[in-house]
């Protein structure tokens, strides 16, 4: 119980984070990929009519597909740039659910600019 402050203390403020956070090798994602992931989910969340599960879910799946890349290559950008932590209490849908998609966007930007 004592760990929930620190795992959850993302929601009120983005972390100084490293950029090699966007590194892994499980969901095959690279600073580049990354970048490149970003750079397309951005304007598709933009895009969405409802911010809820669902559309956010979509978004980064109908991406994956285009791409031909497994969902986890997009996911685990936007969950990185969302929270700042490679270990979260939930994923990418969820996080940028709950932080709202000002919040999620503007976190999603400064995640790009690190990967400059």
């Amino acid at each position: 119980m004592t760990e929930i402050p620190e795992k959850v203390d993302f929601f009120d403020a983005l972390p100084e984070y490293d950029a090699e956070l966007f590194v892994h090798k499980k969901s095959k994602s690279d600073r580049e990929s990354s970048k490149a992931m970003l750079e397309k989910v951005i304007p598709a969340f933009e895009a969405l009519p409802e911010w809820n599960d669902e559309g956010i879910m979509d978004v980064m799946v109908k991406l994956a597909e285009a791409e031909g890349v497994k969902n986890a290559k997009v996911m685990w950008p936007v969950r990185i740039a969302a929270a700042g932590k490679a270990v979260t209490p939930g994923g990418a849908v969820e996080i940028c659910r709950i932080l709202g998609r000002d919040e999620c966007q503007r976190r999603l930007r400064v995640g790009l600019e690190k990967l400059g």
